[in-house]
């Protein structure tokens, strides 16, 4: 019945082939999970619809699994007749905006769809409350490209975005981190030099405690010819201190310090200078003795009477930016110095920042090192990140954590986003393992032992097999190349791609794919080719419209430039002409990380029994994966290297030193010599270099599946297991309809306990014990109306509720709770409680109520300014300017400038409050009071913009491409609308306008207290 419907249904009305009929039939009799191998080109496509319509005429509901929406959508595009055929419901769960579009898909018997969605689905189901999967169990999963799913994204993390809006008031401090990391830089071989900071700075630094002021400092100074004669008196008479250090030399710098050390012993200082070929020279002649009592400070001079702090390690840097830190960062409610440099971070963020400040410093060191168009690219929506090593695709819906995305925005001066906290996530592994012993997976490439190893010792009960190809595979891979740079990698690639699109004696022209690591490489090879092969198309991004390279057969002399994206699950066709000439030839310009991905992008040709051809062209110095991390290192590498015969015994002891040195320095120039000396090895040894990189590559491999499965899992799993435990108490929390401000804190609480107290080393039981404690705490807190974290702004949202039911009384005195937290923050609670009491006494408004709202305006008043200097201090240490008002026009400065704009007319509602209240108070009259929308907070006019976005908005609404929507959301003409939503979520839901009212009554009433009181 079922090869009847697929050769009915299907476009070529053909039956099954025997390997597509074997395939399912294994998978049908197996009574636990298989994981099948079957070639690619083969129609994987027909054995998962023939299984799942197999298992749905059981009763089963079945969930197919892709790689990309791409793909699931495709697939079902291809058989939705068959399944109809069959009388079976299917749908595909990508691209459904609302709950009953989700509701409905999965009351289907069969659904495709991505692990992304299926996860996020399972999140909003059971965190979100909203009741998706109805009835559904997970009774039967059938894995496309399981390999890829299992093993390279078996880590990938789901979650659904949770509103935390505390944790924009990091922005400052991550801006000084990005600023300060960016200060540093290398030289020489491995050492580090920090900001420039004038020689007295560095000395009072240095001396702080011993006794010794600045004036003693200048008088050295003067001493060793820096300052002019009777500069210290004058300086003495002055009231600030400015010094001309223009002039001054790097020897006069030297004198200075040999002067200090002579006068103060305890202190020792190793000088040194740059030349102009960049080397670094020692200045102090003299051997020098360290001491137990003495500090030798290595130090960077050059002209301008300035010095830079020198560091041989990364741990020395850490410790350097975090003593900065410690001078600018100020933790409310606290008193705000005039220093404009100043980060001012609300008080119960102060576990968190502790926490994690390491690791926002060590990645905004590593986004240094990052580049666009490799790990990432810029959309229209910012910031994005790529799958570049595995799949090649543009991850639209992932963002990196601990501020890393944070500062590549900055980097790249994009729209900043507020950094988030994880309240809630679901791994591939943690989704697949909820299958139990029924999850069925298909690829083209299992991969090798230790693949299959570390799968069936993740899935339980599950086993494999491989379906030898319905036709013999006639693929002739050409020997591979390694190079040594870019430069003659380019060259090669340009020669092979010009010989096969060119006809011969023996062949007519042929098709080329070209496969790239990166983005950035594919466009440098397009750019290299250039007119000398004029048929070129590039592929390398998901967020393109790239039908037209599928849109008909690949003829002779054409050539496709892609990254990863090429490889799997991609189907190119090409012509007669083409397969008569030899067929399509792949040339895989990078060595993957793994033998499946290398199988995958040469399976692209050679399909179904036609010819094709595949060539290796490795650049060595492009392997990142390759070069050697730490982690990585074991001594079987070491004797893979000792026991080969054939290598050069001087390049082999060279290598073995090297390899030595760098698991005592692990130094980028270390690592670099080991590169090279790799590439002697590998290009002159008696074998194939190509030969030997796949055995130390799979070596590589080899470890990483085993870390992957000894270390990865068992923490997700730990992860999952505490997350479990979450939801198993927002259930019973659940069962007394809890108000959304106390979900959304007890959410913000377990978010925030993950970060700062999940640690890999306690045990699950530890972990879970701690968390119970916790969340039971938090949830008496929550019973008493306290914050559980101490954050102000739970205060204000319990206010807002308790005044939207009408229990005015109630919520002004959440709303001083929140003043009495953190009263440097408390804007909104301020500007709540003044306009609630004036509400509450309306027309019976006493001059102390007056007084009272009169003193939460000014305050809150203050309160915004610290709001607006922090914006300031986050756009100057991101862009290093001095204010908002210098004309410019980057994604990030129109970002700031529309946060700031939201603020500035906050305040002027304010201001304007003020003056109705301080009028009505000294005429002895009263207000009254006009409630609006936030929204109301900004004229008309600011929203015009979006008027002329209002067409291209429905048309985008209309199409469901989640990538268009999040880029129009993402526009410039909304970042307005954006910032009131901001402020709506830190607890201004609305705004007032006062109108003053006046009676004869009122007035006379106040001549008479005015004189009561002088009379008194």
């Amino acid at each position: 019945m079922l090869s009847q419907a697929v050769e009915k249904t299907t476009t070529k009305h053909l039956k099954p082939r025997l390997t597509q009929m074997v395939s399912w039939c294994i998978m049908a009799l197996s009574k636990t999970g298989r994981l099948i191998q079957v070639g690619t080109g083969e129609g994987k496509s027909c054995i998962v619809a023939m299984f799942a319509a197999f298992r749905a005429l059981r009763g089963e509901k079945v969930d197919i699994m892709s790689s990309s929406s791409i793909l699931a959508e495709r697939d079902l595009k291809e058989w939705r007749k068959f399944y109809e055929n069959l009388k079976i419901s299917v749908d595909c769960n990508t691209n459904k905006q609302d709950k009953d579009e989700l509701k409905k898909c999965y009351k289907c018997q069969v659904v495709y769809g991505t692990v992304e969605e299926f996860a996020g689905d399972w999140l909003r189901h059971h965190f979100g409350r909203l009741d998706i999967f109805g009835e559904r169990k997970f009774q039967c999963a059938i894995v496309d490209e399981v390999d890829s799913l299992m093993l390279d994204k078996g880590l990938h993390t789901i979650y659904l975005s949770s509103d935390m809006p505390a944790l924009q008031h990091l922005n400052s401090l991550l801006a000084f981190i990005w600023n300060s990391a960016n200060q540093y830089s290398k030289i020489g071989r491995e050492i580090i030099v920090g900001r420039k900071h004038p020689f007295f700075h560095v000395v009072l630094e240095k001396t702080k405690g011993k006794d010794i002021d600045k004036f003693t400092i200048f008088e050295m100074a003067e001493e060793a010819g820096i300052l002019a004669k009777g500069s210290v008196k004058n300086l003495r008479n002055s009231h600030g201190i400015w010094i001309d250090l223009s002039s001054v030399t790097v020897d006069q710098l030297v004198n200075f310090f040999k002067t200090l050390e002579r006068r103060f012993p305890s202190f020792q200082f190793s000088l040194y200078s740059m030349n102009n070929d960049g080397s670094i020279k020692g200045l102090n002649k003299e051997p020098q003795k360290e001491t137990s009592e003495t500090q030798r400070v290595p130090l960077l001079l050059s002209n301008g009477g300035l010095c830079q702090y020198m560091y041989t390690d990364k741990n020395s840097v850490l410790r350097a930016i975090e003593a900065e830190i410690e001078h600018v960062l100020h933790f409310t409610p606290c008193e705000q110095s005039l220093d404009k440099g100043s980060c001012y971070v609300p008080g119960f963020l102060s576990d968190l920042v502790k926490s994690k400040l390491k690791v926002w410093i060590k990645n905004a060191f590593y986004a240094q090192t990052m580049t666009m168009d490799h790990e990432y690219i810029k959309e229209g929506h910012g910031v994005v990140p790529v799958d570049y090593s595995c799949t090649g695709i543009v991850e639209n819906n992932m963002k990196w954590t601990d501020g890393l995305h944070q500062f590549l925005e900055m980097k790249h001066e994009s729209k900043l986003s507020d950094m988030t906290a994880i309240t809630n996530y679901m791994s591939n592994v943690g989704l697949l393992q909820k299958y139990g012993d029924q999850i069925f997976g298909i690829s083209g490439t299992l991969g090798q032992q230790a693949e299959t190893e570390t799968l069936q010792k993740i899935y339980a009960g599950i086993k494999t097999c491989q379906i030898p190809s319905f036709k013999r595979r006639k693929l002739f891979e050409v020997e591979g190349v390694i190079v040594d740079d870019e430069k003659e990698w380019i060259e090669k690639v340009f020669e092979v791609v010009t010989a096969q699109t060119k006809p011969t004696p023996y062949r007519a022209q042929r098709a080329v794919l070209v496969i790239c690591e990166t983005i950035s490489r594919a466009k440098v090879l397009h750019h290299a080719l250039g007119d000398n092969v004029p048929r070129k198309k590039l592929y390398i991004s998901n967020n393109m419209d790239n039908s037209a390279i599928f849109a008909k057969k690949l003829e002779a002399g054409e050539v496709i430039i892609a990254t990863n994206l090429a490889g799997r699950g991609t189907d190119l066709q090409v012509s007669d002409q083409v397969k008569t000439a030899g067929g399509l030839f792949v040339v895989l310009t990078f060595f993957p990380e793994n033998v499946r991905v290398e199988a995958q992008a040469f399976g692209r040709t050679a399909r179904q029994g036609s010819p094709g051809s595949a060539q290796l062209i490795v650049c060595i110095g492009h392997q990142s994966h390759l070069s050697l991390k730490k982690q990585d290192l074991k001594s079987e590498h070491q004797s893979s290297l000792e026991n080969r015969t054939n290598v050069t015994p001087v390049y082999k002891d060279l290598f073995l030193k090297q390899f030595k040195l760098y698991h005592k320095y692990h130094g980028d120039e270390v690592s670099k010599s080991l590169a090279l000396t790799m590439l002697h090895i590998l290009t002159n040894t008696s074998d194939s270099g190509i030969k030997t990189i796949k055995e130390i590559r799979d070596l590589f491999a080899a470890e990483r599946l085993s870390n992957f499965s000894e270390c990865d899992i068992p923490n997700i799993k730990k992860k999952e297991e505490l997350f479990k435990l979450y939801l198993h108490i927002q259930d019973d929390l659940y069962k007394s309809k809890p108000a959304d401000s106390d979900l959304s804190a007890l959410n913000e609480l377990w978010g925030m306990w993950l970060l700062i107290n999940f640690n890999e080393n306690d045990s699950i039981m530890d972990l879970k014990n701690k968390l119970t404690e916790d969340l039971k705490t938090a949830r008496q807190k929550l019973r008493q109306r306290e914050s559980p974290i101490s954050n102000l702004h739970h205060y204000t949202a319990f206010g807002n509720e308790l005044r939207k039911n009408g229990h005015l009384e109630e919520s002004i005195k959440m709303y001083t709770k929140a003043i009495q937290e953190d009263h440097c923050w408390a804007a909104i609670a301020y500007y709540n409680r003044a306009f609630t009491s004036l509400t509450q006494q309306g027309r019976q408004q006493d001059p102390n109520c007056l007084d009272q709202a009169l003193e939460d305006l000014q305050n809150a008043l203050k309160s915004v300014e610290l709001y607006c200097d922090q914006i300031e201090v986050t756009h100057r240490y991101s862009k290093q300017v001095k204010d908002l008002g210098i004309p410019s026009d980057t994604r990030f400065d129109n970002h700031m400038t529309a946060r700031y704009s939201v603020l500035f007319l906050f305040k002027a509602n304010i201001n304007e409050a003020i003056k109705k209240v301080d009028r009505a108070r000294d005429l002895g009259g009263k207000v009254k009071v006009d409630e609006s929308l936030v929204y109301f907070l900004v004229p008309a006019l600011h929203f015009l913009p979006l008027t002329v976005l209002s067409t291209q908005s429905l048309t985008l609404i209309r199409s469901r491409d989640p990538l268009k929507i999040q880029q129009l959301i993402s526009h410039p003409s909304f970042d307005i609308l954006n910032e009131l939503m901001c402020l709506e979520s830190l607890g201004l839901t609305h705004v007032y306008k006062l109108d003053t009212l006046f009676s004869l009554g009122g007035f006379f009433s106040k001549i008479h207290r005015t004189v009561s009181r002088a009379l008194d």
